[in-house]
């Protein structure tokens, strides 16, 4: 599968030396720029559907922020990378909570950039090393928050996932019903926002096993 990409970035030199980059990658395809967030959204109201979209934070018109609040609420499947020279913690923690699923500078490597984006697609979270200590301890206390936010159930549900268990095997195993599992698992990706298994059970692995 070919990952799609769209940059956005109000430097057009900025946009080159990572289309340059990405354009190399067996698998990754660029297949739009964008100068603004507001561009972005007329993009995809054209159809135009990115997997990614790596955004820098500061644009003019609508900024990264504003973009990833925007497409948290109507493009759940578009997973945010921004990708920023400025590493302040209010404008990354800000990102963060409008819903960017990784951060990484603009002196990022080819290797790093390509990992953060497909382990943005395996629906994990990506930092970059040098980000500062106490975005990271943000950003572990909100992971915190979520997991206590899981009821008991949905807790055994998550560490039966880890174990292989299919939703038939839980619901023979917990005396459910598999619907009510599947609706269980539902509200498990909806509230640690997390997309796919594969991502709730290294969560799962993590947080809870």
């Amino acid at each position: 599968m070919t990952i799609k990409i769209l940059i956005a970035d109000d430097h057009q030199l900025f946009i080159d030396g990572i289309k340059s980059i990405l354009l190399k990658e067996i698998g990754i395809d660029v297949i739009a720029e964008a100068s603004n967030g507001l561009k972005v959204l007329q993009l995809l109201e054209n159809n135009v559907s990115p997997d990614i979209i790596i955004t820098d934070i500061r644009m003019p018109v609508m900024d990264g922020i504003a973009l990833t609040r925007e497409l948290t609420k109507s493009y759940t499947n578009i997973k945010v990378l921004a990708l920023s020279m400025y590493d302040q913690t209010a404008d990354v923690i800000e990102m963060l909570d409008a819903g960017a699923k990784g951060y990484v500078t603009k002196n990022v490597d080819k290797k790093e950039l390509v990992n953060a984006i497909h382990t943005l697609v395996k629906g994990d979270y990506f930092f970059s090393d040098n980000l500062p200590q106490d975005i990271k301890d943000w950003f572990n206390k909100e992971q915190t928050s979520h997991k206590a936010s899981l009821t008991r159930r949905e807790k055994e549900i998550l560490s039966l996932l880890a174990k292989g268990r299919t939703s038939l095997q839980m619901a023979e195993q917990l005396k459910l019903s598999k619907y009510t599992i599947d609706t269980h698992r539902k509200n498990i990706h909806k509230k640690l926002g997390i997309k796919t298994n594969a991502g709730l059970i290294n969560y799962a692995i993590q947080n809870l096993i």
